[in-house]
């Protein structure tokens, strides 16, 4: 029995190694095969590595740029070398300073400039509303700020005791708006309290 145990294991021995030169064969047959395939892949993928670290090395260095010409700005307003690099650099930066600075002037060309802006919605609607309180003639129509225009034009009838008019303005406060209660608790008490 020795002999035929020892010849069984001799023969499991020998089918596990035909296996893994079976497995081996076809695997180089594969890498044979496809050998175009894999290495593109392999530079495709080398390459892109390379392209996303040199573009995030090259948006990192703008950003120390952009921050460093600000502050620059900051100390000095009237920088032209900062304030160009600034506008070439980071341009939503940009916006902001002159939005900023176009605010502490009361500079209405400026407010302009930045309300006419496609870049920056939200900065264009905010300036366009700061717009509106510096000049009473031009009306205050942005998007994101509609129902604090309502909300004030609203107030402002009250103050005259237009009443109704002034339910008119409230009424068109959008319903899911958090201005909506205030509105409301304006209309309630007539602007008294």
């Amino acid at each position: 029995m020795g002999l035929k145990e020892n010849i069984k294991a001799v023969k499991e021995e020998i089918s596990t190694e035909e296996q893994f030169l079976e497995g081996m064969i076809k695997s180089e047959r594969f890498f044979n095969r496809n050998k175009k395939y894999i290495i593109s892949a392999l530079v495709l993928l080398a390459l892109g590595a390379g392209g996303y670290a040199i573009n995030d090395v090259m948006a990192s260095q703008r950003l120390k740029v952009s921050n460093a010409a600000y502050q620059a700005l900051l100390k000095d307003a009237n920088n032209t070398a900062a304030l160009e690099t600034l506008k070439a650099k980071n341009p939503k930066l940009y916006a902001m300073y002159t939005f900023e600075t176009a605010l502490a002037k009361g500079d209405i060309e400026a407010l302009t400039q930045v309300s006419l802006s496609k870049d920056n919605p939200i900065l264009a609607d905010l300036a366009t509303y700061q717009l509106s309180q510096l000049d009473a003639n031009k009306s205050p129509k942005g998007e994101l700020l509609s129902g604090m225009v309502l909300l004030q034009e609203g107030y402002e009838l009250l103050k005259e005791k237009k009443v109704e008019e002034a339910r008119l303005k409230f009424a068109q406060i959008e319903t899911n708006s958090p201005l909506k209660q205030i509105a409301k608790n304006l209309e309630h008490y007539q602007g008294l309290k």
